[in-house]
């Protein structure tokens, strides 16, 4: 009787100090607790060194017709100067049911730091035959418009605007 006392006494010790040194495992393999990020950067702190300016008023006043000019500003608010910023346009169609998508290129071969270009896209956003059919659902018709800006030297930035048309 001795013996198994012991012997149970042994097995729970041996259980408590195993569960022990899991805890304090469990407990150095997190990290600190949660901090909220700031909404804003701070100040003084400069922005990306590559930006794209969408106009407003002129995405605003796109239509689902052929040969629509649209104009953004690439902007260089970086210290050092670019070179062949790749610049492309998708525009796709909010109607999951028919998807299609246009892709349009533009290269700036120069970009100075501090320089703000604007670039021009002459846009197709008129209605496939197949896809002029009244939508289904109120998000099928619109417009998804995606600029992406790359650099070699490994900058980039993408906006996306979602049009109703």
């Amino acid at each position: 009787m001795r013996d198994a006392a012991l012997w149970a006494a042994g097995a729970a010790l041996a259980f408590l100090l195993t569960a022990g040194a899991f805890l304090v495992l469990a407990n150095l393999a997190t990290g600190p607790a949660a901090e909220d990020l700031p909404a804003t950067p701070a100040r003084g702190k400069p922005g990306p060194p590559l930006d794209l300016d969408l106009n407003r008023d002129k995405l605003a006043s796109l239509e689902p017709a052929p040969d629509q000019e649209l104009l953004l500003t690439v902007e260089n608010a970086g210290s050092g100067d670019f070179s062949n910023v790749n610049l492309t346009l998708e525009a796709s169609s909010g109607d999951t049911a028919n998807p299609r998508s246009r892709f349009y290129r533009q290269t700036l071969r120069d970009l100075r730091a501090g320089e703000d270009v604007e670039v021009r896209f002459l846009l197709d956003l008129s209605q496939t035959a197949e896809a002029s059919a009244p939508p289904t659902a109120p998000d099928e018709s619109s417009e998804i418009i995606e600029i992406r800006a790359t650099t070699p030297e490994g900058v980039s930035v993408v906006r996306t605007a979602i049009l109703p048309l």
